[in-house]
C-alpha cells in the first residue's frame, strides 16, 4: 500500500507498561474509565453499576466481549451508550451575505437526525428564537461539501484486535458519508529502532487526499509491517490539521494546502483512535493543538478503547487528554474494545449521510451574535468568525 512517512529527530522514550497482571484491578476501575462525555449537548456518559467491585470477568472474557453479549451480574458499567449530539461540521457567508451551517447529529434515543429532525429545529441568534422560513430555511447538503481525516494510533498499547476494528469502524464511516466525499487517513506510531515518530499518509503519495471509496478503504486495513511503540499524537493531528509539515513549515498556511484546514470544502472532521498519552511529539503540544482547533473551528471525534498492560495513572491520563482534544464542538467516546466503540458511534457515522445546510438570513444579524441550533434537545452553538481561512492556523489569527 503507497503511503509516505515523516521522520522527525531522535526521541528515546522507555516509558514501561505494568504486566497484564494489572487488569486484575480492572473490574474495580472501568466504570471511571469507560463513561464518555464531550462538548456537545449530547453527552454520552457510560453507566457506573453500584456493583462494580462484584464484576468477575476475567481479561480474556473482556477481550472476547461484544455488545450482543449479555453482561454478567456486577459489570453493566462495561456498556457504552450510543453517541449523542448535534455537531456544526463547518460555516460560511455565501455571496448573498446569508450564513450556512453544515450540520449533522444524532437523537437522544440513538438514532441519527434526519432531514426531517432538521425542518423541526428551533434556532437562535443571540438568544432569540428566529423562524422558518421567514428567518433560515435547512436542505440535504451536496456530496462535496466534506473533508474528513481518519487518524489510527499503532502505538504498543493498543492492541491488533482494535486496530482491525477500527479500520472497520472507519470503512463503515466513508459508507456513510455523501457520495463526493474527500478523505485521508493517518497512521502513527515511532520507530522502534530510533524513537522517532513514523506518521504515515494515505492513500495517495504526493496529495493525499482523495475521493476514491477503495483506495480510501484499503489505506483502513491493518498494517502489520507498522511500527507499534510510543504515541506522536499531538504531530500527527497536526500533519491531519495542517499537513504533512517540516519544523519550519508549522502554522504556515503557504507551505502547503494539504491539512484538513486549509481545504476549500465548507465542513471539516476530525475522527481520532488514540489512548491519548503522547510520549512522542515534537511539534505541538496539546495546548497548541487545542488552540489550533478552536481558531479553526474543527470538530473532533476523540475515541478511546481500552489499553492493553498499561497502568491505570496512564489510563486515566490518556482518559482526559482525549476530553480536552475533543474540546467544545467535538466529543470523546471512549468503550471497552472496538467493537463496543462500532456500537457506540455508528448512528453518528449513518447521521453523516444525513448531513444538512442551514441557511441562516442576514437579516437575522447573525455577524455579531451567537447562533444556537437545536433539536430534541440536543443543540451546538458557534460564534464568529463565519469565514475561516486557512490562516486560522497561524498563532494568534483572530478573524
Amino acid at each position: 500500500m503507497d503511503c509516505k512517512s515523516y521522520a522527525y529527530t531522535t526521541f528515546d522514550d522507555n516509558f514501561a507498561f505494568w504486566s497484564r497482571g494489572f487488569c486484575l484491578l480492572l473490574a474495580g476501575t472501568l466504570a471511571l474509565l469507560l463513561s464518555a462525555c464531550g462538548g456537545s449537548d449530547g453527552g454520552n456518559n457510560g453507566t457506573a453499576s453500584a456493583n462494580k467491585g462484584q464484576c468477575t470477568l476475567t481479561q480474556a472474557e473482556i477481550d472476547a466481549l461484544t455488545p450482543a453479549d449479555a453482561l454478567p451480574p456486577g459489570c453493566d458499567f462495561l456498556s457504552v451508550s450510543p453517541l449523542v449530539g448535534l455537531f456544526i461540521l463547518g460555516t460560511e457567508i455565501d455571496i448573498n451575505g446569508d450564513l450556512k451551517l453544515y450540520v449533522n447529529g444524532v437523537r437522544r434515543n440513538g438514532t441519527p437526525m434526519t432531514l426531517t429532525d432538521f425542518e423541526g429545529a428551533t434556532v437562535t441568534v443571540g438568544g432569540v428564537t428566529v423562524n422558518r422560513p421567514a428567518d433560515w430555511d435547512v436542505v440535504a447538503a451536496g456530496g462535496d461539501v466534506l473533508s474528513l481525516v481518519t487518524l489510527a494510533d499503532y502505538s504498543a498499547s493498543i492492541s491488533t484486535a482494535d486496530l482491525i476494528g477500527m479500520g472497520n469502524l472507519y470503512d463503515a464511516v466513508l459508507d456513510n458519508a455523501r457520495p463526493g466525499l474527500e478523505a485521508e487517513t493517518i497512521n502513527f506510531s515511532t520507530d522502534p529502532g530510533t524513537g522517532e515518530p513514523v506518521i504515515a499518509v494515505k492513500p495517495v503519495p504526493g496529495d493525499h487526499w482523495t475521493d476514491d471509496l477503495a483506495a480510501l478503504k484499503a489505506a483502513n486495513d491493518y498494517d502489520a509491517a507498522f511500527p507499534n511503540q510510543n504515541t506522536p499524537l499531538y504531530d500527527a493531528m497536526g500533519t491531519g490539521l495542517m499537513g504533512p509539515i517540516g519544523i519550519d513549515e508549522i502554522y504556515n498556511p503557504d507551505a502547503d494546502d494539504l491539512g484538513l484546514v486549509e481545504r476549500n470544502r465548507p465542513a471539516t472532521l476530525l475522527v481520532v483512535q488514540s489512548d491519548g498519552v503522547d510520549n512522542a511529539s515534537l511539534k505541538i503540544t496539546e495546548d497548541e493543538l487545542v488552540s489550533l482547533m478552536d481558531r479553526c473551528h474543527t470538530t473532533a471525534i476523540m475515541l478511546g478503547t481500552f489499553q492493553k498492560d498499561a497502568d491505570i495513572d496512564r489510563i486515566v491520563e490518556g482518559r482526559a487528554a482525549l476530553e480536552r482534544l475533543a474540546g467544545t464542538r467535538g466529543e470523546f467516546v471512549n468503550a471497552l474494545n472496538a467493537s463496543f466503540l462500532e456500537a457506540a458511534i455508528t448512528s453518528f457515522a449513518e447521521s453523516l449521510g444525513n448531513l444538512v445546510v442551514f441557511t441562516l438570513s442576514r437579516d437575522t444579524l447573525f455577524a455579531e451574535e451567537t447562533v444556537r441550533i437545536e433539536v430534541d434537545s440536543v443543540g451546538a452553538s458557534e460564534a464568529k468568525p463565519f469565514d475561516i481561512p486557512a490562516d486560522c492556523q497561524r498563532p494568534g489569527w483572530a478573524g
